[in-house]
């Protein structure tokens, strides 16, 4: 199991991240793309098939969270070597992932040794909470929803954070455990087997329930 956690897709340091996690992946790897939305003129879609084409891996399957559970159109995705969770609203992509029944089917295709790439929103839904994305100005899309994520990584995640260190003086999270990791431009997280590896810009805020 590997995962991959990007800000961003346009930054150099960004692709040569992604380019050395897929390096690591075997020759070509099949990637699905699952969309945080619906996506019909694959406006958001086309730009990513280019990039990792660029980079030696295929995408082959694109589905949207949209059509409720069991749908066909998802099992494409967990053909694939590796799933690639795209930005949007971290809040309305955490709740279509829930009502397509894919949260149970994400965690499993990872414990059963499958790979993720999280961009932004994406890569937030991998923490336990997305609380956080209120930060980066997203807003909930129902009353009440809940914020709980994927779980698949220990720590919470707050990403597009220009001034980190102002970032960390304002963030006040009383009822959140664990550390807040700030991403910015460029910046990544490489999680090899339950070993967490961030690049030199990532800032670390201690324990949130301190």
């Amino acid at each position: 199991m590997s995962l991959l956690l990007l800000n961003d897709t346009h930054h150099s340091a960004s692709l040569e991240a992604l380019k050395r996690w897929l390096g690591k992946r075997g020759k070509r790897p099949s990637v699905g793309y699952l969309a945080a939305t619906a996506d019909p003129t694959r406006e958001y879609f086309a730009p990513i098939v280019e990039l990792y084409d660029s980079l030696g891996a295929e995408i082959i399957a694109f589905a949207e969270p949209i059509h409720g559970p069991d749908c066909e159109l998802y099992e494409p995705l967990f053909d694939c070597d590796i799933i690639h969770l795209c930005g949007g609203n971290t809040f309305e992509y955490l709740h279509n992932l829930g009502a397509s029944g894919l949260i149970p089917r994400l965690q499993a295709f990872v414990a059963g040794g499958g790979h993720l790439v999280g961009v932004s929103a994406g890569a937030m839904l991998m923490t336990p909470d997305i609380a956080t994305a209120v930060y980066c100005g997203d807003e909930a899309v129902m009353p009440f929803q809940t914020t709980a994520a994927l779980g698949l990584v220990p720590f919470q995640l707050l990403v597009h954070v220009q001034n980190k260190a102002a970032m960390a003086d304002e963030i006040k999270l009383s009822q959140t455990q664990g550390e807040l990791y700030l991403l910015g431009d460029g910046d990544a997280i490489d999680v090899e087997d339950g070993m967490v590896s961030a690049s030199e810009g990532v800032v670390i805020v201690g324990d949130l329930a301190g």
